[in-house]
Parts: C-alpha cells; structure tokens; sequence
C-alpha cells in the first residue's frame, strides 16, 4: 500500500463515518479550495489547471444542489437551490471566459454560506448539548440525589 493510498482509505472513512450536515460542510470546503486552486491557475495563466479545478467546483455545486431536500426544506431548501444554481451558472461563465473575478465574488458568497452552515452545526451540538445536560439533571433530581454547586 503507498502512502497515496492509505491517505485516500482515511479520506474515504472519514467520508463514509460523517453525519450528512458534517458531509455538506466538508463539499463547502472542498468548493472553496478548488475556487482558490482556480483562481490561482487563472493567475498565472495555466488553463488547464483553472478548467480542472472549476469543473470540480462546478461538480460540487451541482452535488449541493441535488442533496437539497426541497419538500422538507421549503422556502429556505428552494432559496439554496437558486444561490446554487446562481454560483454554477457564474463557474461555467468564469470557466468559459477564464475569467477569475466572478471567481473571487462566488468565492466569498460561499465562505459566507460555508461559516453559516458551520455556526449552524455549532448552534445544534450546543443545543444538544444543554438538553442532554437538563435530562441528565432531571435524571439525578428524580433519584433524589443532591447536587451541590461549588463557587470561589
């Protein structure tokens, strides 16, 4: 085994072990360096390079598009799925004219859905958290037991 391929076993498990909304962060990361790779290629020049990293981040954006679920989502699901549509439609165009401006403006559109997203799972973990914490407590206030809170 090369040292490629156990990397890629890890990435493969870690994909495979993630929670969905664990799993869209991790598609918005991946756009957001194939976005920089291309930015970069555009820079300097290297087409082949740029195309290869826009059609990646075009991918994802098609990937983020079919993972909505526009009958739970709703409104918000729908509005995701026009931003997406938007930012694909903007790569394709950027892609075509080798263009990285509109690039750099996808680029900071997403970073701000991507921190969004992330405060969002933090949000929920938190939550979580505090609710696990209040049954927890509830628990031990059932079984009589006494928690004595300790302060400076």
């Amino acid at each position: 085994m090369t040292k490629n391929s156990g990397i890629r076993d890890y990435q493969t498990m870690q994909i495979m072990s993630s929670k969905p909304e664990k799993l869209i962060l991790m598609l918005y990361d991946g756009a957001l360096r194939f976005i920089q790779l291309s930015i970069k290629a555009l820079e300097q020049n290297d087409i082949e390079q740029a195309h290869k990293n826009l059609i990646k981040t075009q991918n994802i954006m098609i990937e983020l598009m079919t993972s909505l679920n526009l009958d739970k989502g709703g409104e918000i699901a729908f509005n995701l799925f026009r931003i997406y549509e938007f930012m694909h439609f903007t790569l394709v165009q950027a892609n075509v004219k080798k263009n990285p401006e509109p690039v750099r403006r996808i680029s900071g559109q997403l970073k701000t859905i991507r921190d969004s997203w992330a405060q969002a799972m933090k949000n929920r973990e938190m939550e979580k958290t505090n609710n696990h914490d209040k049954n927890n407590q509830s628990e031990s206030d059932k079984k009589g037991k006494k928690n004595i809170e300790l302060t400076g």
